[in-house]
């Protein structure tokens, strides 16, 4: 069972068992603080890193421009999964980079959506703060934590605001609600129509209120600066790392539909494309993303039984 836990002994032997992991972490830059305190007090002085999360929590001889927070280790069963570090507020400093959430997932358990559920896990945490709308921040290098924290703005609802520049940093800033509501945002996407005889290339989904498999066509949300065909050709970079070739722009929907249970508003702009010859063989493409473990896009059969979307591209 995945669960948010305050570090305690009966999880050290797993702490200690991650720990020569972060030897070869190839993510070292975005290492957060509460990682950096696993390496200085684990194992040899753990009675002493208790007492200074116990600090840290009830705000006992804090450094200036520092808040109280509380950290957590995600576990799973009885793996170490990540730590989270929960602010209980925000110094200025923190609304331009930091927020209120940071978290770190060791290595081997990356890929898995283990930062999705943790942030998920963590929010309803803040809530208990009384955090009505969490900030999360990360370098617009971690693309990985940035779609996490994107898509979990989309769940939830939220805003994402300007980004800040700290030197040669650029830190990318999201607010999400603690308490799942509608943001009331029309979302632009792009999206490629691209078909082998009969066949069109989507990625299947499940609509757990519905009770539903559906098929969606590859894309996504346009950035603000961003043209529609540069959204397909770094949507299909990062989600499946193969190159698109844009054909035409076919056209544009506006859908208003319900998944799983929110309701949504779209405006797509759908191009005819192709990818390169060879990967047009192939039937299959998995994604790459952690939040999509498992997943691939794949050529399925149009035919008037499969729920294909977006409604009326085809």
């Amino acid at each position: 069972m995945l669960k948010l836990v305050e570090p305690c002994k009966e999880y050290l032997p797993a702490v200690v068992n991650f720990l020569p992991e972060t030897e070869n972490d190839n993510a070292k830059e975005y290492m957060v603080n509460s990682v950096k305190n696993l390496l200085k007090y684990i194992p040899q002085n753990f009675d002493e890193y208790l007492q200074l999360l116990y600090n840290e929590k009830n705000s006992i001889g804090l450094k200036e421009g520092y808040v109280a927070q509380t950290t957590f280790w995600l576990v799973d069963d009885d793996r170490f999964v990540g730590t989270f570090a929960l602010r209980h507020n925000l110094a200025p400093s923190l609304l331009q980079r930091g927020g209120h959430i940071a978290y770190y997932i060791r290595p081997s358990e990356r890929q898995k959506g283990y930062a999705f559920k943790g942030l998920k896990l963590c929010l309803e945490e803040a809530k208990k703060l009384g955090i009505e709308k969490a900030l999360i921040t990360c370098n617009d290098k971690n693309i990985a934590s940035y779609k996490t924290m994107h898509k979990m703005m989309i769940e939830m609802g939220g805003n994402e605001v300007a980004p800040t520049q700290i030197g040669d940093i650029t830190e990318r800033r999201v607010w999400i609600y603690t308490d799942k509501r509608h943001n009331g945002k029309m979302r632009v996407l792009a999206i490629a129509v691209i078909k082998k005889d009969n066949k069109v290339l989507a990625i299947k989904g499940y609509d757990e209120k519905k009770d539903e498999y559906f098929y969606r066509l590859p894309g996504g949300g346009i950035e603000f600066g961003e043209k529609a065909e540069q959204t397909l050709h770094r949507e299909f970079m990062e989600e499946l790392g193969l190159k698109i070739i844009i054909k035409k722009q076919l056209g544009v929907s506006e859908n208003i539909f319900e998944f799983n249970g929110k309701k949504g508003h779209e405006i797509v702009i759908a191009f005819e494309a192709t990818l390169e010859e060879e990967q047009m063989q192939k039937q299959q493409f998995p994604m790459l993303e952690q939040e999509f473990e498992g997943k691939y896009a794949e050529f399925v059969e149009i035919t008037p039984d499969k729920h294909i979307y977006p409604t009326g591209i085809l």
